[in-house]
């Protein structure tokens, strides 16, 4: 997913401000399941049967900054999943300008119901584990 730096994204020295950069990947784990040319209603309808009241929150994240993106940049969000667990997900996240990564993530995001950890309907793991590299 493409997302383009704007002065609202950089901080006073003209680089994106450090926060910025988890409203991009937060915006790229939004979009990887559609980028996978998956139907995100229809799967969050059918989670929804399954676990009503249902959500997904991020649990654990653990960034590694390294190098600065500055105002006008093209940058490149690149979302993969590395695990699929019965109540979460862990993601690996890149932000990239072209071939120079930026920022590493490695994000672990739980589903929950009712304030606890709940199963993630199948539907969902499926499309989740589909998407790992073979082992």
């Amino acid at each position: 997913m493409q997302v383009r730096v704007y002065y609202e994204d950089t901080d006073f020295s003209g680089i994106v401000y450090h926060a910025n950069y988890l409203r991009f990947m937060e915006r790229g784990r939004t979009n990887h399941l559609r980028l996978m040319g998956a139907s995100q209603h229809a799967l969050f309808e059918q989670a929804q049967e399954e676990t009503p009241g249902f959500a997904f929150v991020v649990r654990s994240m653990q960034l590694d900054f390294l190098r600065p993106a500055r105002m006008d940049d093209v940058l490149d969000v690149v979302t993969w999943p590395i695990a699929v667990k019965g109540a979460s997900i862990t993601l690996a996240q890149e932000v990239r300008r072209g071939d120079e990564v930026l920022v590493k993530a490695e994000v672990r995001v739980a589903f929950i119901c009712g304030g606890r950890a709940q199963p993630i309907p199948k539907s969902l793991r499926r499309l989740m584990k589909a998407d790992l590299a073979p082992d």
